[in-house]
């Protein structure tokens, strides 16, 4: 029950059936479940895709708490920063190993002369000198404002699809509660128009998540794209470590 708590589940949610679950909440259970395995090694691809938000946070707060060892493979920085505090760099077939987090990997990395032909540094190198000319300001500033802009209307649509879809998990779950009693049974008016309800729920909740991970993935893109995203976005930095060693 505290591990359900922890995935959001509370109170007479933890008496719900599988079939009536939400996709993210399925993926929430399905974590739990791997979580209570009495193993002491976790080994995760991309384990926080197809997340929503309130998953994501979930996941990390339990990976933080795992006293084992967790092989993480992911593209998210962010959620890579707060979980792990070794970094396995596989590169024109050599193993290189870092001590901290992604960016401090990063860092170090940047920091390290290529060994290899060809083998590219994790930063771009300095632009050549020379002032920008009032144009190319002009053109720079015209790109921030557009991104700005994108990422914001990208924010109000995420919160927007996220009130929507716990509106309609909420409404379905008392749909299914109102169809299951007797009452209702005997008012056929009743029941069908509840059932179509039920129906049209069903066929449309799958298109706001899909609209859903749409815009937040493309938000993630642009975040990631931004020089110093993380400290913008969450004001702090990665946590290092967690009890457990991580890779």
């Amino acid at each position: 029950r505290t591990l359900l708590g922890s995935f959001l589940f509370k109170g007479d949610d933890v008496f719900k059936p599988i079939k009536i679950l939400s996709g993210g909440e399925k993926a929430r259970v399905s974590l739990a479940k791997l979580l209570l395995s009495p193993v002491n090694f976790l080994v995760m691809d991309e384990p926080t895709n197809h997340l929503d938000m309130a998953s994501r946070e979930a996941l990390e707060q339990a990976l933080i708490g795992f006293d084992g060892t967790l092989l993480l493979i992911s593209h998210d920085r962010y959620f890579l920063d707060k979980i792990v505090n070794r970094v396995v760099d596989f590169r024109n077939g050599k193993l290189h190993e870092y001590t901290g987090n992604y960016t401090d990997y990063l860092a170090a990395r940047a920091a390290r002369p290529p060994e290899e032909p060809g083998e590219s540094q994790a930063t771009p190198p300095p632009s050549l000198p020379g002032k920008k000319t009032r144009e190319q300001k002009r053109i720079e500033a015209e790109a921030r404002q557009a991104v700005s802009k994108r990422r914001s209307s990208l924010r109000e649509e995420i919160e927007t699809l996220e009130a929507s879809i716990q509106i309609m998990e909420t409404r379905k779950a008392e749909l299914l509660q109102l169809m299951s009693r007797p009452e209702t049974y005997r008012d056929g008016k009743l029941f069908v128009s509840l059932q179509k309800e039920y129906t049209t729920l069903e066929r449309e909740l799958p298109e706001h998540e899909r609209r859903w991970e749409k815009a937040h993935l493309e938000l993630e893109e642009i975040i990631r794209s931004l020089p110093g995203y993380r400290e913008e976005e969450t004001g702090e930095k990665g946590r290092k470590g967690h009890g457990g060693e991580s890779i």
